[in-house]
């Protein structure tokens, strides 16, 4: 790969804080535009090439969404160049994104998240370790990389809050209701006596495996997949889909967008207001679930 790329990509790393797994999409992308441009020099290239190169991606039958995205990554190198390279040019300021109708996010509704919840009541490590991922995964709306990341000595329960770290390394503090709280203080105790029995070195992670190890991504994924199919909930659950709610619910309950940003750690107002509509969405289905002209009577 082209050298500029890569000081591009160490930069993204190394300055941004950004994660590695971001990191190798931005480089994926960069590689795809580069094999694009077939020898022609990056720093030649202008808004045309650009915009060809999008539509290869379009004829290719790629998403809206992972075409903007590919984009992104072209736009935030020619920013970089601009920025630390005085002979640089950005060519791709002139290109726009292609058009996308934007999906509204999935997400529970407040009865269906209680009972989701409320179902995890045994006393073994998993279902008391579960009860109080599940419970903080919705009392904060953080990211399953935060959730993961969360630790012991940022945690506050006389405080009811936890700081975390999100995209880029930012922190920001979140809040824990009473029933995460105390879902929390009854696993703590589990979480000791397993790090002792299995005499596994403290690392500061709150969530850990029966291993006694740091709880992945993917096992909390894994968590929520299981926890699903014992609910007997049909639609598909993610961690994402707790964040949704979350967001979700504190518009319903009359939040500003700008306090909702704030708490889901979101850089753009744009990012947040798509749960106004979800909100929008919700209402209508209520409406088709109670008035007596509504689908249900269909």
């Amino acid at each position: 790969m082209d050298a500029r790329f890569l000081d591009y990509l160490d930069y993204l790393g190394a300055v941004r804080g950004l994660s590695p797994k971001t990191v190798e999409v931005y480089k994926r992308d960069l590689a795809h535009y580069e094999v694009f441009l077939e020898g022609k020099d990056v720093d030649e290239a202008d808004a045309s090439d650009i915009r060809t190169f999008a539509g290869t991606l379009v004829m290719e039958k790629r998403a809206p969404a992972s075409v903007n995205r590919t984009l992104s990554a072209v736009r935030g190198f020619y920013r970089y160049r601009l920025r630390f390279h005085a002979d640089a040019k950005d060519p791709a300021r002139e290109v726009e994104n292609v058009p996308a109708g934007r999906p509204l996010p999935s997400f529970l509704f407040e009865e269906e998240t209680k009972i989701f919840l409320d179902g995890i009541d045994g006393e073994g490590f998993r279902d008391v370790r579960d009860r109080a991922l599940l419970e903080v995964m919705y009392s904060t709306g953080c990211r399953v990389s935060e959730l993961c990341g969360m630790q012991l000595n940022r945690l506050n329960l006389s405080a009811d809050s936890i700081r975390v770290k999100g995209k880029g390394s930012k922190e920001r503090l979140v809040f824990l209701c009473d029933s995460a709280v105390q879902a929390i203080k009854r696993y703590l105790p589990y979480r000791a006596a397993l790090m002792r029995r299995l005499g596994i070195e403290e690392h500061n992670k709150i969530f850990i495996n029966a291993k006694g190890h740091p709880l992945s991504t993917r096992g909390a994924e894994k968590i929520v997949e299981k926890r699903r199919l014992q609910a007997g909930i049909k639609k598909h659950l993610t961690p994402h889909t707790f964040r949704h709610s979350f967001a979700t619910h504190l518009v319903a309950a009359g939040a500003d967008m700008r306090v909702v940003q704030e708490m889901l750690g979101h850089s753009s107002i744009s990012t947040t207001q798509v749960y106004a509509h979800v909100d929008m969405e919700r209402l209508r289905r209520v409406y088709e679930q109670a008035h007596p002209h509504g689908s249900k009577s269909k």
